[in-house]
């Protein structure tokens, strides 16, 4: 007798081709969740890194407002009447039309590396006197100098600008609102200080926040 042969079938192979289709298709689909989680992680990440750059940089000038040397503010005395208003209000928070845009201006110490040039330096002995001139000038025996500059944070178009010390630059970039908000509480004074980020490719929008205590006491707003 002659042994029949066997093998698959049309109905066995088309099954088996229909189970290798979706074990590909499942595949497929969960490397592109997982790519797409790799992006939207990517973004967040970088969202959180800008955020904390930026808030850390306005946090560091929101505590270095109205600090005026060594000697009480009452003591100044001003070569130049445009310095004696700045200093009447180094803390000044406008919204123009929309409430989720601020502008924050700020009479604050110039600090190291910020680049450019200080607006004001204030000369004082710390004992008796003390002066403010303008632009920077250099303290000589027992007189010291402090370089004093305005920041200015302006919310324009989708990005935070800064300006002072005759530079205007892009802080971050990608901003859907920017708001400030001096709060007097129990404790003292602080600003807080809201801002959202949005990533257009991936259309994602984050909140962040910090309030950022006023070390010096300033004039009411």
């Amino acid at each position: 007798m002659m042994s029949r042969q066997q093998g698959f079938g049309l109905l066995e192979a088309l099954l088996a081709l229909a189970l290798g289709l979706m074990l590909l298709a499942a595949a497929g689909q969960a490397l592109v969740s997982a790519q797409q989680a790799w992006r939207m992680q990517g973004a967040l990440s970088r969202m959180q890194d800008d955020a904390s750059l930026a808030l850390h940089r306005l946090a560091q000038d929101i505590r270095m407002t109205g600090m005026f040397g060594c000697l009480a503010a009452e003591t100044l005395e001003f070569t130049d009447p445009s310095a004696a208003q700045a200093f009447a209000q180094p803390l000044q928070i406008s919204h123009a039309g929309n409430s989720r845009e601020a502008t924050l201006s700020l009479v604050t110490a110039d600090v190291p590396g910020a680049g450019g040039n200080p607006d004001w330096t204030l000369l004082t002995d710390c004992l008796a006197w003390a002066q403010v001139h303008p632009a920077r000038q250099l303290g000589s025996g027992t007189t010291l100098a402090f370089p004093l500059r305005r920041q200015t944070y302006r919310f324009q178009g989708d990005s935070l600008m800064l300006s002072g010390g005759g530079m205007n630059a892009v802080l971050i970039d990608n901003v859907r609102a920017f708001r400030a908000t001096r709060v007097v509480g129990n404790d003292g004074e602080r600003v807080d200080l809201q801002l959202t980020l949005v990533d257009p490719v991936l259309d994602i929008e984050r909140d962040y926040a910090l309030s950022v205590a006023l070390r010096n006491r300033l004039p009411p707003s």
